[in-house]
């Protein structure tokens, strides 16, 4: 009886062979409220097994970084150097695949020895990240470069907060004064899918977070990683992060505002620069295996605003679930990062 209930409620037409509309809606309106309470689920076993975000370098793991390409998963949240990372740019340890991006690319430019005063950088399609004042804050002379805000693809970064269009923007009175900033931070428009020439082999490192994949497809992000190691000066290095579509090798988003990399994208983009005499490290696909790596995030997200009254009536600011993963178009996604030197 009720499976002939379900494929009553699918059908296309009703008794009267008239477009079967009510049915349809009785099943998608109850949908906000399942998603819901995935979420609710969600954060509650994350808090559980993050203990409810109090971790100190004391309680937790002593692993090692090792310098690889990686993709986000649970078991570093739980590492002594993800939570020093966090302190050291000033953020609370939260499950966030954002976070886990910013201590990934900060902890490698360390572990590779960058890190050092009298050093040069460069970050493609910054937006206001903290990494030109903490750079800067440790004696590193840094070129923040952005989209010019005059084209048309600057327009939504700019709408939400997420565009250098000056240098006001970019600075970050926790690590260091202004005159210090102003005097080892400079700022350039930079179309990442046409870097200047001018700008090769001027930096000891450079870096990228969660831009590449804005590019207009995944043959344009891929040359844009290439091209960005000519402005490295021998020995440099860059570290990229962008969004991993690990749940499948062929189907895939490309040619599209944003794009989702596959894994052999990425085999195939570290056998490129390694046959160029590129220096890459160990390559891991490793999701991780936790039920909180197996939570797939679904919108509203903590960031959103409602987009409508029916549906603000499900939304939480206050709560924060586990982000590593989530629902991009269909394809569960996390971050990836990559290393690689010159």
């Amino acid at each position: 009886m009720f499976d002939d209930d379900i494929k009553k409620m699918l059908s296309l037409i009703n008794d009267a062979q008239q477009p079967n509309c009510v049915a349809l809606n009785e099943i998608l309106r109850d949908l906000p409220a399942l998603r819901w309470n995935a979420k609710v689920f969600g954060n509650y076993l994350a808090s559980v097994m993050y203990q409810g975000h109090h971790l100190t370098t004391e309680n937790t793991k002593q692993s090692p970084f090792n310098l690889s390409w990686a993709a986000t998963k649970f078991d570093d949240f739980c590492e002594s150097w993800f939570i020093d990372t966090c302190n050291q740019l000033r953020m609370a340890p939260l499950l966030h695949r954002k976070l886990w991006e910013n201590a990934y690319l900060l902890k490698s430019i360390e572990s590779a020895g960058k890190l050092q005063k009298g050093l040069s950088a460069v970050g493609f399609g910054c937006g206001e990240e903290p990494f030109p004042s903490y750079f800067a804050s440790k004696g590193i002379s840094v070129l923040v470069t952005d989209l010019d805000p005059a084209t048309q693809e600057a327009e939504g970064w700019i709408a939400t907060n997420q565009h250098a269009q000056n240098l006001d923007k970019v600075y970050k009175s926790d690590f260091l004064s202004k005159p210090d900033f102003d005097a080892l931070v400079s700022h350039r428009y930079v179309d990442m899918n046409n870097i200047p020439e001018d700008m090769n082999e001027k930096f000891d490192f450079c870096w990228s977070i969660c831009a590449f994949e804005h590019l207009g497809s995944i043959e344009k992000g891929l040359r844009f990683v290439e091209q960005s190691l000519k402005v490295l000066k021998p020995g440099g290095i860059a570290i990229h992060t962008t969004e991993f579509n690990y749940a499948s090798e062929e189907e895939t988003i490309d040619n599209w505002p944003t794009v989702l990399f596959r894994r052999k994208d990425f085999e195939q983009l570290a056998a490129r620069l390694k046959l160029q005499g590129y220096k890459i490290p160990a390559i891991s696909f490793d999701v991780g295996s936790s039920p909180v790596d197996w939570f797939i995030d679904v919108p509203p997200y903590p960031h959103d605003v409602p987009p409508s009254p029916s549906r603000s009536k499900y939304y939480d600011k206050s709560m924060n679930p586990a982000h590593l993963k989530l629902m991009v178009d269909g394809f569960p996604t996390t971050c990836y990062g990559i290393v690689i030197q010159k």
